[in-house]
């Protein structure tokens, strides 16, 4: 109700002071659900290839994955930048752009 709650707004079903109290109630539910909420989510028993994060992952070594994944990005496959070759490289080994002074 709390991602409509615009739209009950708008159409009259709820009023102001009543949107402001799911609002609170919402912020009230969620901290208690917090500390419970690892062990809820590990109850649905997804694997991780299904989750495909490296944060939830089932052994818990979430800096070595977050850097096997990063390692393993398309965009990390070359540690030169894109545009390097055509934009800067030249200009750096021609000289251009160095200080006249």
């Amino acid at each position: 109700m709390d991602d409509n709650l615009g739209d009950f707004l708008e159409d009259g079903h709820v009023s102001a002071d009543q949107a402001a109290a799911i609002r609170a109630e919402v912020a009230v539910l969620l901290a208690e659900l917090r500390p419970d909420a690892a062990a809820l989510v590990d109850s649905f028993a997804l694997d991780d290839y299904f989750l495909n994060s490296a944060l939830g992952s089932h052994d818990g070594d979430v800096y070595r994955r977050l850097y096997d994944e990063v390692q393993s990005a398309p965009f990390n496959a070359s540690h030169v930048p894109p545009g390097y070759a055509d934009l800067l490289h030249s200009r750096l080994i021609k000289g251009a752009g160095r200080s006249r002074l």
